[in-house]
């Protein structure tokens, strides 16, 4: 399932982003696969700051039932988390309790991206 979901994400972002796409990664409770980390992004981080990202994205979708009781019933199930800094976006897709993917955009893809996470977001669903 989440490969299948990793694969549809990264072709959706190769697509619509122009060249903005960082990086994607697949996390489940116990392993990794970095899909895709484009060159310059990866001359900024270690091994070990990679995996201590990666532990976070996990960490991240085990509180989404915490999120999930703070709204109302109608809001449904937690998806994606987003965080929005200075110079990049981070989208953690959660499928489940530990396993998702992680994706990392350079800030400039939202300038015209007018449903962008919510067309990504359709994709998870999909795979669910």
């Amino acid at each position: 399932m989440a490969t299948r979901m990793v694969s549809r994400l990264e072709e959706f972002f190769e697509q619509r982003t122009d060249g903005n796409l960082r990086s994607i990664v697949k996390y489940e409770s116990d392993s990794f696969d970095i899909v895709y980390l484009r060159d310059d992004v990866a001359e900024h981080y270690s091994d070990s700051e990679i995996e201590a990202a990666i532990d976070e994205s996990r960490m991240e979708s085990l509180s989404a039932p915490i999120y999930e009781d703070t709204y109302a019933g109608d809001h449904g199930e937690l998806t994606c988390l987003v965080q929005c800094f200075e110079n990049v976006v981070e989208m953690n897709f959660v499928l489940e309790d530990g396993v998702g993917a992680a994706v990392a955009l350079d800030i400039e893809a939202m300038t015209e991206a007018h449903g962008l996470v919510a067309d990504a977001r359709k994709l998870v669903v999909e795979e669910r």
